[in-house]
C-alpha cells in the first residue's frame, strides 16, 4: 500500500505510485496479476494498470504466459550498481569471461539481459582492432534478429516465443537478410536449440557476422545472452563455427556461476 505520509511538492505522484508498484514485487511469489497488485496496493485498478504497463514498457516487468507480471533481469543492472561487491550480479559474473573471450578472439563481445519482449545491452568489450563492431550500452532491441536476441528468444517458453513471432511485422527489417517470416524464424529457433548457439549473418548489419548463446539463472530460466562477432571479411564460416563453440562455453560458465544446474 502507498505510504500515507505527505509527499514533497517536488514529487511526481504518478512516478511515485509506479515505483511503489515495482517495490510490491519484492514480496513472494514475485509475480502477480493486475487484480492481485490492485488488492495489495489498495489503489484504483486503472491506476495500477497504467503503472504496470509503464514498468513493462520500461523493461522492468514482463507479462508471463498466464497473464501475471514478473520482474525482468534488467534489475540486475541496478543491483550491480548498488551491491558494492556484496551480491552477485550478471554483469559482475560475466565480466571475467568476456575479458577471456576478448583475449582469445580479439573480437567484440556484448552482454544482454532479457527485459520484457526486448534485450538490453548491459555490458560490452570492444575489439582492439581498427575495424570492429560497436554497440551501445542501454540499447534495447527486439528479439527477432541479432545473435543475442535470437539466442534468448530460442529458449523462451513457447507461448512467449509465439507472442514475439506474432508481432514480427511491427519489428524493424535491418537488412535484406533479416528474417520477417514467422515460420522461417521458428525453424531457425529450432536449429539454435539443437546446436546451443545462434548466428547473426548480416541480419542486423550488412557487414557483420557473429554468434550468441543464452544465459540461464538458478531456476533454469533464460535471463540474457552473450555474443561475439566481427566484420564479415574477418569472420568466415570456419571462424563463425569456432566462435560458436567458444560462446557456448562462456555462456555455460556464466550460467553455472548464477546457479544454473544444467
Amino acid at each position: 500500500m502507498l505510504a500515507e505520509r505527505p509527499l514533497s511538492q517536488y514529487v511526481m505522484n504518478s512516478a511515485y505510485r509506479t515505483l511503489q508498484v515495482l517495490l510490491s514485487f519484492s514480496a513472494p511469489p514475485h509475480r502477480f496479476s493486475l487484480a492481485e497488485v490492485t488488492a495489495r496496493m489498495e489503489l484504483e485498478k486503472n491506476q495500477v494498470y497504467r503503472s504496470l504497463k509503464t514498468l513493462e514498457e520500461a523493461g522492468f516487468l514482463r507479462v508471463e504466459g498466464d497473464g501475471r507480471f514478473a520482474l525482468t533481469a534488467i534489475l540486475s543492472v541496478l543491483n550491480a550498481a548498488s551491491a558494492n561487491g556484496q551480491q552477485v550480479s550478471l554483469v559482475d559474473v560475466a565480466g571475467p569471461h568476456m575479458d577471456r573471450l576478448l583475449t582469445q578472439t580479439q573480437e567484440s563481445l556484448n552482454l544482454f539481459v532479457l527485459a520484457g519482449d526486448s534485450a538490453v545491452c548491459v555490458d560490452r568489450r570492444d575489439s582492439p582492432q581498427l575495424v570492429r563492431l560497436n554497440s551501445v550500452l542501454g540499447l534495447s532491441v527486439p528479439l527477432h534478429a541479432g545473435a543475442c536476441p535470437k539466442a534468448i528468444l530460442a529458449y523462451l517458453p513457447q507461448a512467449e516465443q509465439e507472442r514475439v513471432l506474432a508481432r514480427l511485422d511491427t519489428y524493424p527489417r535491418y537488412t535484406d537478410k533479416t528474417v520477417m517470416q514467422a515460420q522461417v524464424l521458428r525453424l531457425e529457433l529450432l536449429r539454435i536449440r539443437e546446436r546451443g548457439y545462434s548466428t547473426s549473418d548480416e541480419d542486423v548489419d550488412a557487414s557483420a557476422r557473429g554468434v550468441g548463446a543464452p544465459i540461464f539463472d538458478h531456476s533454469g530460466s533464460v535471463v540474457g545472452g552473450i555474443s561475439l562477432g566481427g566484420p564479415s571479411f574477418r569472420v568466415d564460416d570456419a571462424t563463425l563455427e569456432h566462435f560458436g563453440e567458444l560462446i557456448v562455453q562462456g555462456a555455460r560458465a556464466i550460467s553455472r556461476q548464477l546457479g544454473y544446474p544444467g
